[in-house]
This record gives C-alpha cells, structure tokens and sequence, in this order.
C-alpha cells in the first residue's frame, strides 16, 4: 500500500475547511445509497460516527460496494472543495 501526502492532503483541507455546499448531506448520501438506505447511512455519520471519516469508511467493512460509494462520494466532494478554492484563488489574485 501506497499513500498519496498530496491527496490526503486535499482531504485534510476539505475535513477541517469544508462550506455546506460542499458537506457530505443527507440528500448526497439518498443519492448515492438511495432514499431509504442514504438516510441511514447519513444518521450514522452524523450521530454515530459524528463526521469520522475513518469511523465510516471501517463501518462498511464487509460491504466494499457500498464502501467504495462513499470513497467516490467523498472524493466528489473534496474535487468541489479544490475547484471552488482555486477558482476563489484565481478570482481575488492570490
């Protein structure tokens, strides 16, 4: 196993500077996993696992499918998080 510091980078950036638009919500999580299974899935994050990422990742053990989801869910929203940062960036010519 090969970790990337550049990308968990991102995700650190993302974990501790995300904007709601950019949140891993309720409707994303019904989107993905679908109505019934995305608000479940959503309820943990939030209240069992209190937004650990690591916590949910381990919590699909055994469902590699779904876990692989959120991996993709996750990674959608930290590309956002980068794209609005470097358009922000690019506009006030930082």
């Amino acid at each position: 196993m090969k970790l990337n510091y550049n990308e968990w980078l991102k995700l650190a950036f993302w974990e501790y500077n995300r904007y709601p638009d950019e949140e891993l919500t309720r409707e994303l999580f019904q989107e993905t996993f679908g109505s019934v299974p995305g608000a479940h899935y959503y309820e943990k994050w939030v209240h069992f696992y209190e937004k650990n990422l690591l916590g949910m990742i381990a919590y699909f053990r055994g469902e590699e499918d779904k876990g692989q989801k959120f991996c993709d869910m996750v990674a959608q929203q930290v590309e956002r998080y980068v794209q609005n940062r470097e358009a922000y960036t690019e506009n006030n010519h930082l």
